[in-house]
């Protein structure tokens, strides 16, 4: 199969760690990709090696989109704000304006085919059970914190575009995403349990006794391309999201014999009696610059249960590589041992 065959696609936020697996995997399933950010960052020569266009844009203003959707058959919008400690203006800048700028230059050039992403942080924390969490599932509102507004507030986006101007898009919602060369997320996990391999106790905020959510980058990226080359999805939303049941102290019991050989025994931190500490912390950072050292928003997920169920995904034929966590977990963990990711 030639990489033209299925056409021109734009892949938003390319040079970002979902981004950049899923420009990888596009142009393995055949698609001639043109890839955008607000930098190539270090992944210039990753586009320049596989033929891939790369063009810096800034999604937040109109002007030159245009432009950057000439031609193009599909995008994957990949590109948003993760950061609890963003102000509001930035955050609804990046994760909804963003969005009506690229759906509005998608509509007029013509584009037969969008695949948003969202989270499954629209759902909000605090709400549910052990029930699993579907898409049909209420939505808390608000989302308790403002990367969950704005997610929700882009998906609504999508839908007005959906509904008044028939752009054939389909919504994903990931849940914790996993997997070699993240600089954040669950990497900041293995680098604290390596930063104190030699303390006897590893902190743990709250019980411990929550459920987790995850699904691996390459997992993800096969699910956005397999539901772009299905019809049926156009109109839906997806929670991407394997098939794992652990707690949080399992998950971290589990870096732990991977990151240090040994298991740690855990000092439990009260979540209640952390919360003064971050409302603090966010404010002192607020007025002095700088990032927080806990956000509230933080604590609030690891207070609340992660159990969603993908049998809609399953249903559209979808299987996964790592239908689990572990195999894959323990495979990103060998690579940032061997590439030296894990140090200080």
């Amino acid at each position: 199969m030639s990489s033209a065959d299925r056409g021109l696609v734009l892949i938003t936020g390319a040079a970002g760690f979902v981004g950049h697996h899923l420009v990888m995997e596009a142009v393995k399933a055949g698609f001639t990709v043109r890839a955008t950010d607000v930098s190539s960052r270090h992944y210039g020569a990753l586009f320049e090696a596989l033929d891939v266009e790369f063009i810096a844009a800034d999604l937040t203003k109109r002007q030159g989109l245009d432009q950057l959707v000439s031609g193009v058959e599909g995008v994957f919008h990949v590109a948003g704000l993760l950061d609890y400690s963003t102000p509001d203006k930035p955050m609804f800048a990046v994760n909804v304006d963003a969005v009506e700028n690229i759906c509005d230059a998608a509509v007029k050039a013509g584009v037969k085919r969008l695949i948003h992403w969202s989270s499954v942080n629209v759902y909000g924390f605090g709400m549910h059970t052990k029930a699993p969490v579907n898409e049909d599932s209420e939505k808390l509102t608000p989302p308790l914190n403002n990367y969950n507004v704005s997610k929700w507030e882009g998906e609504k986006v999508i839908r007005k575009y959906i509904k008044e101007a028939g752009l054939r898009a389909t919504i994903i919602r990931p849940a914790a995403v996993y997997g070699i060369r993240a600089e954040y997320g669950l990497y900041e996990a293995f680098a604290r349990v390596y930063q104190d391999r030699n303390k006897k106790k590893l902190l743990m905020l709250g019980k411990g006794d929550k459920t987790d959510a995850f699904i691996h980058v390459l997992d993800l990226c096969r699910a956005a391309i397999h539901l772009y080359g299905d019809d049926s999805t156009i109109g839906e939303a997806y929670t991407i999201s394997d098939d794992s049941s652990i707690t949080t102290i399992e998950f971290f019991r589990l870096i732990s014999r991977e990151v240090i050989g040994t298991e740690k025994d855990f000092l439990f931190l009260p979540l209640k009696v952390l919360v003064p500490v971050a409302v603090i912390s966010q404010f002192l950072a607020r007025v002095f610059g700088g990032k927080p050292f806990l956000e509230r928003p933080v604590l609030e997920y690891f207070a609340c249960e992660k159990i969603f169920d993908n049998s809609k995904l399953k249903s559209t034929g979808f299987e996964f590589t790592y239908p689990t966590a572990e195999k894959g977990l323990k495979e990103t963990i060998s690579w940032y041992k061997e590439n030296g990711w894990l140090r200080g």
